[in-house]
């Protein structure tokens, strides 16, 4: 092997070998399924698409199993090995990298393959992607799109196998119904065989085609009505019980099938008297036709499902067809009632998204304010395709954030220009002040730094407790009130700005500028004092209760905000040594920093909202209702903590693949079980094939399919295993009656059959001889007389092991022996007794109808078979009446 391959083997390798602790047995299966995606083998596999298949989709999995950010981790880790972000470094910007434009081939191929899909609202969504990423937005932005069309990527991968598994279903149903109608013939059998053709050629494509298969389907139906409806259907299906020559002289196991070969049906159908029991099957036909269209609106309108007016309409319909009563037309209605709900929804979504774009353009031009943009241009490109973008409270939510923080960034500004006013204020104040004392070497240090002093609110308070300081030691050293007064000036403007201490500062502020005695002076002093021990004992209460919140932060988010401790901190020491430190831009960070955690949470919240839906049915319920709980307290100002959420989802993700290896395994087990039992044939065996080659497609593509298509699994398994339980049964009922059949003397009776008389030769007789007729009624032997048509061999009417009518080629005792044996096998493969069996000889067959107490037997080439059928069927109430 070349070195360059050995080197792309060993990639294939190494990702192996690292995720295979983390992710056990799923690490093959997820690795097969990028390589397959990716379109090549693990062989040619270069880092560059390594890179792919890491964020795409072994991201996803390693969040089931960590926290996003320790899988964040896990993946630059090996994406550093692989030696994938160096090419990323080379790169001129973010959208020019070799792994962006890899990425955005890769989803420009799944928008061509999807491309078919036009009423599919992920593929505008995915064209609205893809054109943003080619218009070159910053890095960042890049970076975003380019996951977030991998996700939408993922979606339709994944909606397209569950749109594939329930065509397989589709496949089948049509097969069998097929079966069923095959023996009509005619142009309409002809174009429901080439309708499904076509479909079983896209299907081995992974094409779907939706047309062909509702053509098919309301084809099949109404041809299975028209056969439902033919006189000869009733003993087809549930009374007649064909035993196969072989069967009985063979070595091999016994086999006993409930119908006959449909080939050589010719259907004489009758619409205007149809029995109870037809119209109970074709009643059926229409019932389930309408459960299936019923799931398909659903499915086409899942956001409609949710409104009052629409729930209640599909609650009466569900109701309707569970107590089998077909719904018809109310369908078409229901279609109406979604598709308007649908459209309301879409123009509601329309008018919020025009307003989130108008609030949009009124902020300034920033990196944040450009991925805004774009993620309200991906939600109107999911409008125009007429879907429904979940994203629009999300965004609103930022839109929110980003004005805050312009109103924020805009009261900084003002406040800024304030701070530089009153910098200035106090220079001036401390220039006039200090003037007379220039030749003082501490008044010129002073006034030299306060000219190089910033305009922050820290520093300027801690210039005017310095210059108080200043001017009270001058007043002491030369005993000037006017010098104490402007110290207590300089004191009571170093005090913090804090609302409870704003009225007593501007009443000092106020004496101050008044005149007064000495005792008044000293009265001031004192309440600046009380006033300075407020504000250490106010600004103290503000440092304890943002170290308590940075303590709960912590311990939500789960890491150390460091930076913000240590601020907390020097404010302590500052405070400790007399200074105040303004803890307004401590709170600010802080709320900075929850901002931006906010938006995390938010964003993340949104990702486990969507994880929570499509795991409906394995918890996602409960999921999505812890995220609506973390919402409220988002909304309330809270930052929740999503431990109990990731750690949900993880045990929904793992009981996600313990279902599905549980369902590989049963379905094996059933198809394994089902081979073995199908030689009984019947109706069970006709009802359990279309659902054991539906599970058969399942078991191909269990890994690629979504919650919904699992639980679509394991229901249709259910009742798979419930009709194979039955099956077996039915298997070891015939298996023994069949045995007890074999032991009779039966060679005789067979050997007859299989050579029978020349059409043009009067019927055997040398087994019983024809006994008298004088007890029958003439009708009665009329009825049988009818069945005497040219290629009938034999018609004998027998009561026990007595001959009552006709001739036998071999002794009564025998035939009566064997109706005997037909009853039991009749009483247990069903709750009612077969109505008609048929033994298929190699050239004729053998037609025995239990009639109570009496049996008709009937031996007649097995061309004449439906000839003959169709007569019992019309003497019916005649032979039973007797």
């Amino acid at each position: 092997m070349p070195e360059g391959e050995e080197n792309r083997l060993s990639l294939y390798q190494t990702l192996n070998q690292s995720l295979e602790p983390v992710l056990g047995e799923r690490t093959r299966m997820v690795l097969e399924e990028g390589v397959r995606r990716l379109g090549v083998s693990p062989d040619q596999l270069d880092p560059s698409q390594a890179e792919v298949i890491l964020k795409r989709l072994v991201y996803r999995e390693l969040q089931s199993r960590m926290s996003p950010t320790a899988a964040r981790a896990r993946i630059e880790e090996m994406l550093r090995e692989i030696g994938a972000t160096e090419k990323e470094e080379e790169g001129p910007n973010g959208a020019s990298t070799a792994h962006s434009e890899a990425a955005l081939g890769e989803l420009e191929a799944g928008l061509k393959r999807f491309s078919l899909y036009l009423d599919w609202p992920e593929v505008g969504r995915l064209r609205g992607l893809i054109a943003l990423i080619r218009g070159n937005p910053p890095s960042s932005t890049t970076a975003g799109l380019l996951r977030e069309g991998q996700e939408v990527l993922s979606n339709l991968e994944e909606r397209l196998q569950s749109a594939l598994l329930r065509q397989s279903r589709d496949i089948a149903d049509l097969q069998t119904a097929l079966e069923r109608v095959r023996s009509v013939g005619g142009p309409k059998v002809r174009r429901l065989e080439n309708l499904l053709r076509q479909i079983q050629e896209a299907h081995a494509a992974e094409t779907l085609a939706p047309a062909e298969v509702e053509r098919a389907r309301a084809l099949a139906a109404e041809m299975r009505k028209l056969v439902e409806s033919s006189v000869v259907q009733n003993p087809t299906l549930e009374g007649a019980i064909l035993l196969e020559e072989e069967t009985l002289s063979g070595s091999g196991p016994p086999t006993v099938e409930m119908a006959w070969d449909d080939s050589e049906l010719v259907l004489d159908l009758d619409f205007e008297s149809l029995t109870a029991e037809q119209q109970s099957r074709i009643r059926e036909i229409d019932v389930a036709e309408d459960r299936r269209r019923l799931e398909a609106l659903c499915d086409r309108y899942p956001h409609a499902l949710g409104r009052s007016e629409v729930s209640g309409l599909r609650a009466a319909l569900e109701a309707e067809l569970e107590a089998g009563r077909p719904v018809g037309e109310r369908l078409g209605e229901f279609e109406a009632v979604l598709r308007e709900a649908q459209a309301e929804q879409v123009a509601e979504a329309r008018v919020r998204y025009e307003w989130l774009l108008e609030r949009a353009r009124q902020l300034s031009a920033s990196e944040k304010t450009a991925a805004l943009a774009a993620r309200l241009e991906i939600a109107g490109q999911t409008l125009a395709g007429g879907g429904l973008p979940g994203e629009l409270a999300e965004l609103e939510g930022v839109l929110s954030a980003l004005e805050a923080e312009e109103r924020a960034a805009k009261e900084l500004r003002e406040r800024q220009q304030r701070l530089k006013v009153a910098l200035e204020s106090l220079r001036s104040e401390a220039e006039v002040a200090l003037s007379p004392y220039r030749d003082h070497a501490e008044v010129e240090l002073f006034l030299v730094t306060l000219s190089d002093l910033p305009a922050q609110e820290d520093v300027l308070g801690r210039a005017r407790g310095q210059l108080s300081a200043l001017l009270t030691a001058l007043a002491r050293e030369r005993e000037e009130e006017g010098l104490a007064r402007m110290s207590l000036r300089a004191a009571v403007q170093a005090l913090p700005s804090l609302e409870p201490l704003e009225a007593g500062k501007q009443a000092v502020l106020q004496r101050l500028e008044a005149p007064g005695s000495r005792e008044a002076l000293a009265e001031l002093e004192a309440y600046v004092q009380a006033l300075t021990e407020r504000a250490r004992a106010l600004v103290s209460a503000r440092l304890e209760a943002l170290e308590a919140r940075v303590e709960r932060l912590e311990s939500t988010l789960k890491e150390s905000l460091g930076e913000v401790r240590a601020a907390l901190a020097e404010a302590r020491r500052e405070l400790a040594q007399g200074r105040f430190s303004d803890p307004t831009p401590i709170e600010e960070a802080l709320e900075e920093l929850v901002s931006a955690r906010r938006a995390a949470i938010a964003e993340e919240l949104s990702r486990y909202e969507v994880a929570g839906r499509s795991l409906w049915g394995l918890g996602g319920e409960d999921l999505e209702a812890k995220v609506t709980q973390a919402r409220a307290q988002l909304a309330a100002g809270e930052l929740p903590d999503l431990g109990e959420i990731h750690a949900l989802l993880a045990r929904m993700r793992r009981a996600q693949e313990a279902l599905r290896a549980e369902l590989g395994g049963r379905i094996s087990a059933l198809l394994e079980s089902f081979e073995g039992h199908k030689g009984v044939g019947g109706e069970t065996v006709f009802r359990l094939k279309p659902l054991c080659d539906f599970l058969r497609s399942a078991s191909e593509r269990l890994t690629r399919l979504g919650t919904n298509s699992l639980l679509e699994v394991r229901r249709t398994l259910e009742e798979a295993e419930r009709l194979e339980g039955q099956l077996a049964q039915e298997y070891r009922a015939a298996s023994s009656v069949m045995q007890e059949l074999q032991g009779m003397d039966l060679d005789s009776f067979l050997d007859v059959f299989n050579a029978p008389s020349k059409p043009d030769q009067p019927p055997a007789s040398s087994g019983s001889p024809e006994p008298p007729s004088a007890a029958l009624s003439a009708e009665l032997q009329a009825a049988l007389a009818s069945l005497q048509m040219r290629g009938v061999e034999a018609v004998a009417l027998l009561e026990g092991e007595r001959l009552l009518w006709g001739s036998l080629p071999i002794p009564s005792e025998g035939a009566g022996r064997v109706f005997e044996g037909l009853r039991r096998l009749g009483g247990e493969l069903s709750s009612q007794a077969a109505q008609l069996a048929v033994l298929s000889l190699t050239q004729a067959v053998v037609v025995l109808l239990p009639l109570g107490a009496k049996g008709l037997v009937v031996l007649a080439e097995k061309a004449l078979l439906s000839r003959v059928l169709i007569q019992i069927e019309k003497q019916r109430e005649v032979l039973a009446g007797h």
